[in-house]
């Protein structure tokens, strides 16, 4: 009973390994810190962000394709009235296409993405601005970590895009869990 035991929890524990490896498609969930740059960074504190991801690759190929939508949000900064507040968002959902090297028996597969995408900006409280939505681009560098039978990923991309006529550009630093 015990040897059966023993091979049932052994079995359970290295199923998502040998799951994950035939799988095309993932689905991944994710959020950090992100730090706004250019010309955000004069009206916006570092704030936070969440992704959704569905990911299709293959173990044989390096290429793959991303499909994410990603929440950053940023605190303002220099609101006039004493005790306002404000925040700025930007929503997005961009197509991204990945290229991961390859690399074989190491818990780390490291990969360049990039892509593109519509952005939707908006601000509230203090700072109404209206919504705005518009193209933008992001590139980045992240790398697959695979921790006890977990498929998960740590990355930092840079994401640029318009508003009103300045540009609109921020880095999220995410980490997340790919199901």
């Amino acid at each position: 009973m015990r040897r059966w035991l023993l091979t049932a929890a052994c079995a359970m524990l290295f199923a998502p390994v040998a799951v994950e490896a035939q799988r095309p498609l993932s689905i991944g969930l994710g959020g950090g810190a992100t730090i706004p740059t250019g010309d955000l960074r004069t009206n916006a504190n570092t704030g936070w962000n969440a992704l959704g991801t569905v990911a299709l690759g293959s173990l044989m190929q390096p290429i793959g394709l991303r499909l994410d939508v990603a929440y950053n949000r940023f605190g303002g900064r220099g609101i006039p009235a004493a005790g306002a507040s404000g925040n700025l968002s930007v929503g997005s959902a961009t197509l991204n296409a990945s290229y991961r090297l390859p690399m074989t028996d190491s818990p780390l597969s490291p990969y360049v993405i990039s892509g593109l995408g519509a952005y939707r900006t908006d601000c509230s409280g203090a700072l109404a601005c209206g919504a705005t939505t518009r193209y933008g681009w992001n590139v980045g560098l992240g790398t697959k970590l695979n921790l006890l039978g977990a498929q998960t990923f740590l990355e930092a991309r840079y994401h640029r895009t318009k508003r009103s006529g300045s540009t609109v550009q921020f880095f999220p630093i995410t980490v997340g869990l790919m199901l």
